[in-house]
């Protein structure tokens, strides 16, 4: 059998056998290993006339894959050369497609025993030859599935930046807080999902509307988290009165959230002392920056429906849809 004919061979038997190419790369690599090329030998006899086969590994089981002893007293099986093999099809060049069964290739090894009388009266260059063939025909013959990053559409992260560049104080036209309120409603929107979250205008009152805080959220009938937005700095003579949501809070066993555009020096241990959790932008930026897409992309959602739904003023809406268009372009831009 030249070459040219055990290739043919292979090839013909490949598709209900993909094993059988590492099987075959590592047949080579077996033999050149233990210098069958150019020894002379005709035959896989002859072969293990000169290196014995071992029955038994070293551990004294009985060996279900070729073992054979090496010139200078050592043993060496064929395993590792298929585990090379198979890794290179299946880590290195991604053909998972190629499977995954290196105790069962190697256990059939008697299966090709033509292959390693062939294989034996092969020179050192047709071995070689034949064993870059075989790699070839296997990754044209199995499609790659290599992670593409070209085929991953990237979001950006549009809330964080919206906390890191929108101008979330008031401008002209704009009811006062409700920039910022927006924000933290999309923000607990998003950080919450299993929660029902009831948020109204700013200014409406949450006492006539009955509710605890400016954003009230709900599991079922308990009031899980309850949050005061304040679109300033809030300084020391403003805590008491906070005083009352604190209470509130407590009484029914509530996370009581104080959300700011800043706080003053001890200010937020002040609040702490009366309950509640005191939340900046920046404590706000370190929660979102570990956000997935669909997160960022709720939180969004959220702050725009919030603009055009429930404040109803077009001047917050047009100036957040601006924003998040000139952020989009600005990132997709080459």
């Amino acid at each position: 059998m030249t070459p040219a004919d055990l290739f043919s061979e292979f090839t013909a038997g490949f598709p209900a056998r993909k094993f059988s190419a590492g099987l075959l790369m590592a047949f080579i690599d077996l033999y050149t290993e233990i210098g069958v090329p150019g020894a002379g030998l005709g035959s896989y006899q002859d072969v293990i006339a000169r290196f014995p086969r071992q029955l038994t590994t070293n551990g004294g089981k009985r060996a279900n894959t070729l073992i054979v002893a090496k010139a200078d007293g050592g043993t060496l099986s064929l395993r590792p050369f298929y585990n090379a093999a198979e890794r290179f099809f299946r880590a290195e060049h991604k053909r998972f497609d190629y499977p995954s069964c290196a105790p069962h290739a190697t256990q059939a090894w008697a299966d090709y025993i033509p292959w390693l009388d062939a294989l034996a009266t092969f020179s050192a260059a047709e071995l070689a030859e034949l064993r870059q063939n075989v790699a070839d025909y296997v990754l044209a013959a199995l499609k790659s599935q290599a992670f593409d990053p070209t085929s991953v559409k990237v979001e950006p992260p549009l809330f964080r930046m919206l906390l890191e560049s929108f101008d979330m104080t008031s401008r002209r036209g704009e009811p006062t807080g409700a920039a910022f309120q927006g924000i933290v409603f999309g923000f607990l929107r998003a950080d919450n999902p299993h929660l029902q979250i009831e948020i109204d205008k700013v200014r409406t009152g949450s006492k006539r509307l009955q509710r605890v805080g400016d954003i009230d959220c709900w599991e079922g009938a308990r009031l899980a988290i309850s949050a005061e937005v304040k679109q300033f700095e809030i300084k020391s003579e403003d805590v008491p009165d906070l005083e009352a949501f604190g209470n509130e809070t407590g009484r029914r066993g509530t996370l009581g959230l104080v959300v700011a555009l800043g706080f003053s020096d001890g200010v937020d241990e002040l609040i702490e002392d009366i309950g509640l959790k005191p939340l900046d932008t920046d404590d706000l930026l370190r929660i979102v920056e570990l956000w997935d897409p669909l997160k960022q992309r709720t939180a969004v959602a959220s702050l725009v429906y919030y603009a055009r739904h429930v404040e109803k003023n077009s001047s917050l809406a047009e100036r957040i849809e601006a924003f998040l268009k000139s952020a989009t372009e600005t990132i997709a831009a080459p």
